[in-house]
């Protein structure tokens, strides 16, 4: 038959003073706590029991899904760059690159999404997709207000970077396809 000594054992060890103070105010403002000892105790167990102790696992899991993120923004980002320069053979404007560089956005979708089909010469909206398309340089000059137009009543928000960008370097090449 084993003791009470046996089954409950003590501990005991010493402490800075500094960190004795810290932990007396500690349990001296919680009510769960007799004494500095009860908390203590409290501590010891949950760090035993892991409620202490973050997992590094899904620490280091999480880390992998964050960079994979990171990495697929940035390919992303450099597709965006791409596929401007081809269109308009100049390089993004620097107002532009900043505001589609790559972030984490909490999941948050924005569009980087360039409105200008450069093979078909019209515009097309990134969020709903209505084309809006020219068949002469005076009708080119009403749509372009028009697609601002479009945006703000039927979006109800203000044109991004990339979309400004695109409307400043975008020329009368002929009608629409």
């Amino acid at each position: 038959m084993n003791s009470y000594n046996e089954l409950h054992p003590i501990i005991s060890f010493r402490i800075k003073d500094y960190q004795k103070k810290k932990l007396d105010n500690i349990s001296k403002k919680d009510a769960r706590f007799e004494s500095t000892t009860d908390l203590v105790k409290e501590i010891l167990i949950k760090y035993l029991s892991g409620e202490l102790v973050e997992n590094t696992e899904s620490k280091d899991a999480k880390m992998q899904d964050l960079r994979l993120e990171k990495l697929k923004e940035e390919i992303r980002y450099l597709k965006i760059k791409n596929d401007f320069a081809e269109n308009f053979d100049q390089p993004l404007s620097n107002s532009a690159r900043r505001m589609i560089k790559p972030a984490i956005t909490n999941n948050q979708e924005l569009s980087y999404q360039s409105p200008y089909d450069a093979s078909s010469q019209r515009l097309q909206c990134v969020d709903c997709g209505i084309l809006i398309t020219w068949n002469s340089f005076d009708a080119y000059i009403a749509q372009i207000p028009e697609y601002k137009k479009h945006i703000l009543n039927k979006h109800n928000r203000e044109l991004s970077a990339i979309e400004k960008d695109v409307l400043d370097n975008l020329k009368y090449e002929g009608k629409s396809k």
